[in-house]
């Protein structure tokens, strides 16, 4: 029923955003929508737990059970794939002449957090890729760390907040060095503690090639890549000042709270804000349906779909979108490279937070496809003796992995198999090289060079099969937090004023603008028709 409804609904939707305003402000109506719409992704495909890992290419009790090895929904491709060349696979994703396809109206914010989300969970282990780092939960490491003796260094253990330092007159991060004294040969770190957040030969990786000015200001994070974009770092600074502006209501109401009651009650506020941005800003931007997703408070409990989450390699390389990056990043009158916004916190400090949160909401990302993806991730990436680039080492780990063919994964997720690459999109050029590449024969298709040539569905801002396991991985994710269960979701986990924070907030826009200057004028959108 749910594969004929809901293509109807998305073509009303789109022509009649009005109707959608109305339906939004009708709650048994709106959460009786979100319910269907969340059951159709999550039941797309069999639930967890799932028999295979990369830990085994069968079925083990180590392929059950140990995390530290990534997921992976469907068994190794069996007998010989006849897999075309690597480079020629890798091409596809070049831009051509450099010029950038943009998106619809996608804003360049929703790239950033996209880039600055997935990281605290997709995490591989790059001393073995079959493994990750993950915690496989929506927990913010981001400015809390994996573990708890990171959480520990970052803590300013006085009042539940976080470390942080004050500039211009506002809060960001501390510095990880001491500005005065770190060069690019001797690092000096700022607070004794940070010299455990991560180990050095991962830094050094991270680092590498970063200017000096800019190496003696990068912030204290909780996930070693805290620096790595302007996004990430906007990320980081929002969600550092509001768990700190919580801690100082909370210590308000609660005055006979001690540090540690105040830290875990504002952190326990912080995961489900985040997870409320999740499904009403960021999983609808995937479809554009103009619809808030209000899912009923036990719903996920009542659901077969309800199980422990574990991150799975195709959920790590659908989420390799490059293509998003622009060519550049305008701010004001200025328009700033790649390298520009890579690991450069002083140009953050230099705007604000609020003026390139407006920049960046108003610009259009890239958009997700094939021949749209930026020269910087074809450019050799040297780790240890591995001196492939970024989308080499993509396309390399589906194919050691043994990733089954694109039609195979439309079959799992109750979709019906494609008899032809006219079928998957209908770009001419596109469609003779891939028959080309695979001669002529869909069934052959790499999963990895289906799912960014699919065309998308009006509306969509994804390929068909990628709108599918995005909205499956993204709501089976989300939704099993510990934290939004219907026995842990109440007042006595996050106090009174900690549930009026939350009911109050309903998307980015909604913390951004708690936590910048001048904030009737900041922008803070996914959607760029939004001004």
């Amino acid at each position: 029923m749910y594969e004929f409804f809901f293509p109807i609904l998305f073509r009303i939707a789109n022509r009649f955003p009005w109707l959608v305003r109305i339906v939004s402000r009708i709650t048994w109506l709106r959460r009786f929508i979100s319910d269907a719409f969340i059951n159709w992704q999550a039941y797309s495909t069999n639930p967890r737990p799932r028999p295979f890992s990369l830990a085994s290419s069968y079925t083990t009790w180590q392929s059950l059970t140990d995390k530290s090895f990534t997921g992976r929904h469907l068994a190794e491709a069996e007998g010989d794939q006849n897999l075309p060349d690597m480079q020629r696979v890798v091409d596809l994703w070049r831009r051509k002449e450099n010029k950038e396809i943009p998106s619809v109206d996608t804003s360049i914010l929703f790239a950033f957090f996209a880039q600055w989300f997935t990281d605290s969970f997709l995490r591989t282990d790059f001393r073995d890729r079959r493994k990750n780092t993950s915690n496989h939960e929506i927990d913010l490491c981001q400015i809390y760390g994996l573990r708890e003796e990171i959480t520990h260094y970052l803590r300013l253990k006085k009042d539940g907040k976080l470390k942080s330092q004050i500039i211009g007159g506002e809060i960001f991060p501390p510095y990880l060095f001491n500005v005065e004294e770190t060069t690019t040969g001797n690092w000096v770190f700022a607070d004794k503690e940070f010299e455990k957040l991560h180990p050095r030969e991962v830094l050094d990786f991270v680092f590498s090639n970063v200017p000096e000015e800019r190496l003696k200001r990068v912030f204290a994070a909780g996930l070693e890549h805290g620096n790595s974009s302007v996004g990430y770092t906007i990320m980081n600074t929002v969600m550092l000042r509001e768990h700190n502006r919580i801690c100082d209501l909370l210590k308000e109401a609660y005055p006979k709270w001690d540090d540690e009651r105040l830290f875990q009650t504002a952190r326990n506020i912080m995961v489900v804000l985040l997870i409320k941005v999740v499904l009403a800003d960021y999983v609808s931007r995937f479809t554009q349906f103009g619809f808030t997703l209000d899912p009923s408070p036990d719903l996920a409990e009542r659901q077969r779909w309800y199980r422990t989450n574990w991150i799975s390699l195709e959920f790590n390389l659908l989420y390799r979108w490059h293509s998003m990056v622009p060519e550049s990043y305008r701010v004001g009158n200025q328009s700033y490279p790649l390298d520009a916004f890579r690991n450069n916190t002083p140009l953050v400090i230099q705007h604000g937070i609020g003026r390139l949160i407006t920049a960046a909401s108003m610009q259009r990302a890239g958009r997700i496809g094939l021949h749209n993806t930026h020269d910087y991730f074809f450019y050799p990436l040297p780790i240890a003796d591995d001196n492939r680039s970024v989308m080499e080492r993509s396309i390399a780990m589906g194919r050691q992995a043994r990733l089954r063919p694109f039609n195979d994964y439309r079959e799992a997720f109750s979709m019906p198999r494609l008899r032809s690459f006219e079928e998957l999109t209908e770009d001419n050029e596109l469609q003779r090289e891939l028959k080309d590449l695979y001669n002529d024969r869909i069934d052959d298709l790499e999963w990895q060079v289906g799912i960014f040539a699919e065309d998308h569905d009006e509306g969509f801002s994804l390929g068909r099969l990628m709108v599918r396991m995005v909205g499956y991985d993204a709501f089976t994710h989300a939704l099993t937090n510990p934290l939004v269960s219907i026995y842990v979701h109440n007042e006595k986990t996050f106090s009174k004023v900690g549930q009026s924070v939350i009911e109050e907030t309903s998307s980015l826009a909604d913390i951004v603008k708690r936590n910048v200057r001048d904030s009737d004028t900041v922008l803070a959108s996914f959607n760029t028709s939004v001004q």
